[in-house]
């Protein structure tokens, strides 16, 4: 990984991006925590809303920080919350330090997975899986281990989310919804309309609770948002992971493939 750097928004005088490797790995405007420039980072903050809809303070563990740019939305929009953020990138952390620290929120240098099992059971409302290296989404530790980790992490009513960049056939998306299925008693993905069909690669976020989700309220959000996500549930989403099997140590995700854009951002 070559040194992280922060580009201030010419549009926005407020804003700034973290580059990692040429590629924008996170976007933060330091005046308004609330502002997601993100598509993906909009569709996990209509989920969290959709899911957690009393607006309480919640408990959230980041596996994958960044810029701190959910872990601020969080903190913004829900004012006492306490959060850990694990990031194994010491240039990273360097690199954002002129953004500001976040309210309620503890930066450890970490290992994502070596963290996520340090953590206490049944500690945690929200788990959120965002690994980044360079251009690419870190797919390599995501087995099915690492699914039960965050299960094991979570609290009754607890959610998990994973952001997941894909391509189509989806031989990276499709494995975890398998996992995920394994392990949870719902879930629900979402994603841009044109990934879905395959039109092109992009961010997928998938979403897993030992409760029933709000799929309705989902969709109508997602349907509305500014950037339109569609929602996958129930048997559309068994349709779409059918013959997936969970990865493992032994028979891990593929690795990010520049050409066809899967695992790349």
């Amino acid at each position: 990984m070559s040194s992280p750097e922060l580009l201030r928004d010419l549009d926005r005088d407020t804003g700034w991006t973290l580059m990692v490797d040429g590629a924008e790995q996170s976007y933060v405007d330091v005046d308004d925590a609330t502002h997601l420039e993100f598509e993906y980072m909009q569709h996990i903050a209509l989920v969290v809303d959709a899911v957690f809809d009393d607006e309480r303070p919640l408990s959230a563990l980041h596996l994958g920080g960044g810029a701190c740019t959910l872990p601020r939305w969080l903190a913004a929009t829900r004012p006492g919350s306490v959060q850990t953020v694990i990031e194994a990138s010491p240039q990273i952390l360097e690199a954002v330090k002129p953004l500001g620290g976040v309210p309620g929120a503890e930066m450890l240098l970490s290992d994502a997975v070596v963290g996520l099992e340090g953590d206490a059971d049944a500690s945690r409302d929200l788990v959120i899986w965002d690994l980044y290296d360079g251009p690419r989404l870190v797919t390599s530790t995501l087995t099915l281990h690492t699914v039960q980790q965050m299960r094991r992490v979570l609290r009754e009513n607890g959610v998990a989310i994973f952001n997941l960049s894909d391509a189509t056939p989806f031989d990276v998306v499709r494995p975890v919804v398998a996992a995920v299925n394994v392990v949870f008693d719902d879930a629900l993905l979402v994603a841009e309309p044109t990934i879905l069909r395959g039109r092109r690669s992009g961010n997928c976020v998938l979403v897993a609770a030992d409760r029933a989700l709000p799929v309705p309220t989902v969709r109508r959000r997602a349907a509305a948002a500014v950037t339109r996500g569609r929602v996958l549930a129930g048997e559309q989403l068994v349709t779409f992971c059918a013959g997936a099997v969970p990865p493992t140590a032994d028979r891990p995700l593929p690795e990010p493939d520049e050409t066809s854009g899967r695992g790349f951002l």
